[in-house]
């Protein structure tokens, strides 16, 4: 075996190692993830695994990277969609849609993600480039810039971007989550479906936003 199978192979386990403990976060929550647990999940040793991983912090930030590259690419991909005419709100209800189509294309990642606490998620990935979605911090912040464009245009009348952005957040993750879990399966029962009630939520959002003309 050449050196370059070697180094294929030890990234191909390296990416099975933070699958894993994506799945078993997911599915059980941060205190279930050990090294033996995931040794058992992809049937190698603990040994095996740390020489991959330091430890399981650091596996953990590896979950952490790809989630949220994963969920830069899915804005990037729905964002570009949109011609040169859409307005600051335009942009900002498609990021709506992609962070519902990322949690339905990456559910194990979008469960993991949001099962570690903030402080947790804060220590495991990178600092936040200006503008970009690859942290917790970054997502947010992107959200706030994109409100805060749309209220600048005279599109949304919000006293607060961080608030409204926070507000946007809620119902979108909220929904998302709800229909991961199965609560919403008397309304919903596709992911057709579930895109379309996306569009309802964002619809209803921009209606509670849409700018007053004159007074009482």
């Amino acid at each position: 075996m050449d050196t370059g199978e070697r180094k294929e192979q030890r990234e191909d386990l390296r990416e099975r190692i933070v699958e894993a403990a994506r799945d078993i976060v997911g599915e059980q929550g941060l205190d279930a993830l050990s090294m033996r647990a995931l040794g058992v999940r992809i049937g190698y040793s603990p040994a095996t695994i740390y020489l991959h991983f330091r430890d399981k912090d650091e596996i953990l930030r590896g979950v952490m990277e790809e989630g949220f590259k994963r969920l830069g690419m899915t804005m990037e991909r729905e964002l570009s969609t949109l011609g040169p005419e859409a307005t600051a709100l335009d942009r900002y209800a498609m990021a709506g849609r992609a962070y519902a189509k990322f949690a339905l294309e990456n559910t194990g990642y979008f469960r993991a993600m949001f099962k570690m606490p903030r402080v947790a998620n804060m220590d495991m990935c990178p600092e936040p480039v200006d503008g970009g979605i690859d942290s917790p911090e970054g997502a947010r912040d992107h959200g706030v810039e994109m409100v805060r464009r749309a209220i600048e245009a005279g599109e949304m009348n919000a006293a607060s971007a961080e608030r409204a952005a926070a507000i946007g957040w809620a119902v979108m993750h909220g929904l998302t989550s709800l229909y991961l879990s199965g609560h919403l399966s008397d309304q919903v029962t596709s992911h057709e479906e579930f895109m379309e009630l996306i569009d309802s939520a964002i619809e209803t959002l921009g209606t509670g936003w849409k700018p007053r003309s004159g007074k009482g």
